[in-house]
């Protein structure tokens, strides 16, 4: 089934990054920063499936050459902290064939980045050897409206809202929608949360899409976490000081309130191990989950046949009641009171119609369960499944370390 990823990064200095040598590692290529000399070369990368640059309609042509945009951004960020670019990493639908996932990818770039004035340099990435279906692309942003003379001098601050990320999130999850549905594939997306989305399945009365979404979300494993899983390291835990988190759903009342405000968390009382490990937990949680919901819809199902069996007896005995009450035109043969032989007559039809009417409706409360069930089981091979992929990206690989090339002139920072 397709699954949906959709996040949000800024590239900035601060953290000492480089646009320049992000956009270098996602597109496989060598670029060369103008200002400081160094060379990021990342041509012998693999994996790197496309490369391209989205122009909004009247920016400058020069602007669609790779090695120009990013040093033309840090020509003009001239701040220590400045903010460089916008990253967005989106998972593409592994159902749809390479064509379709990049005329997919290209449709949501134009109708969500470049009409509304930015420079979007993408790349899509092959899957790795940890899920083939990971087919996923790094969407690289200018902060600037682009114009016929370059990056706009003031950048664009209601880019930066919480309301247009949702939107982005909502409007990729409908044209993946879009795409699947031309492709006559069943799989669907949703960008809201598995809690929103099991109140609305069980709203709507879907019991199964309801089970199937009764699960602990999972955590985003970086690249850093994955090759640390893989070497078989596990970080020691520190007590640190940090700076205090933006009060929820508001801001600071001035730019340099939050480093005034500090402090002291003690990593070592709430650490629950590694992402990977973490998220290795929760996958057994979620197929913990659904067994258990395998179980109650047996358990159910397992009553209702009890039930059935039940009325099926009590049928038959009616219907041999109603052979012991032979009839013949004009009254009953056996002697007896014939007001009394047609009342037990009408009470037996009776209890007949009422039994088969109650078959009917427990047959389709079968037929239901036994739906539901069926469903479970995909559900419960794709959880242990998915469970079990989790778990093996914990199991530590040979060789498996990051491979550092330096070259002269080239840079160490590794914070792409």
């Amino acid at each position: 089934m397709a699954s949906f990823h959709f996040s949000a990064q800024v590239i900035g200095r601060a953290k000492g990054r480089s646009a320049i040598a992000a956009a270098a590692y996602r597109a496989g290529e060598r670029l060369r920063d103008d200002q400081t000399g160094a060379e990021h070369d990342f041509t012998r990368r693999q994996g790197v499936v496309h490369t391209e640059i989205m122009l909004p309609d009247g920016a400058a042509p020069w602007l669609a050459d790779r090695q120009n945009l990013w040093n033309h951004v840090h020509q003009i960020e001239t701040r220590r902290d400045a903010q460089l670019a916008r990253e967005i990493n989106l998972a593409l639908p592994h159902e749809l064939p390479a064509e379709e996932r990049l005329a997919l990818l290209r449709n949501f770039i134009r109708t969500a980045f470049t009409d509304r004035g930015m420079v979007a340099d993408f790349a899509i990435h092959a899957p790795t050897d940890n899920d083939p279906r990971n087919h996923h692309a790094h969407v690289m942003l200018t902060l600037r409206k682009a114009t016929p003379t370059g990056l706009y001098r003031v950048k664009t601050r209601e880019w930066n809202s919480d309301a247009l990320l949702n939107t982005w999130r909502e409007s990729w999850a409908t044209w993946q929608n879009h795409y699947l549905a031309r492709g006559q594939h069943e799989a669907r997306v949703d960008h809201r949360t598995l809690a929103v989305q099991q109140a609305d399945a069980r709203n709507r009365g879907d019991r199964l899409a309801a089970a199937s979404l009764d699960r602990p979300p999972e955590i985003h494993v970086g690249p850093r976490a994955q090759n640390a899983a893989r070497r078989g390291a596990k970080p020691k835990s520190l007590p640190r000081t940090d700076l205090t988190a933006r009060p929820q759903g508001g801001a600071w009342r001035s730019a340099k309130a939050g480093g005034n405000r500090q402090r002291d968390i003690t990593y070592p009382q709430i650490d629950r191990g590694s992402r990977a490990a973490y998220n290795a937990r929760r996958g057994a949680l979620a197929a913990a989950a659904v067994s258990r919901h395998v179980e109650t819809v047996r358990a159910r199902t397992a009553r209702l046949r009890l039930i059935e069996g039940r009325y099926l007896k009590a049928l038959r005995a009616t219907k041999e009641g109603l052979r012991d009450l032979p009839r013949e035109r004009g009254g009953f043969r056996r002697s007896g009171d014939p007001a009394q032989r047609a009342n037990r007559l009408a009470l037996m039809l009776n209890r007949r119609a009422h039994l088969l009417r109650r078959l009917q409706l427990l047959r389709l409360l079968l037929g239901r369960t036994d739906t539901i069930l069926s469903g479970l089981f995909q559900v419960q091979d794709r959880a242990f499944g998915r469970s079990r992929i989790l778990t093996d990206r914990l199991l530590p690989r040979a060789n498996a370390s990051v491979r550092v090339n330096l070259r002269p002139g080239r840079s160490r920072d590794l914070l792409w």
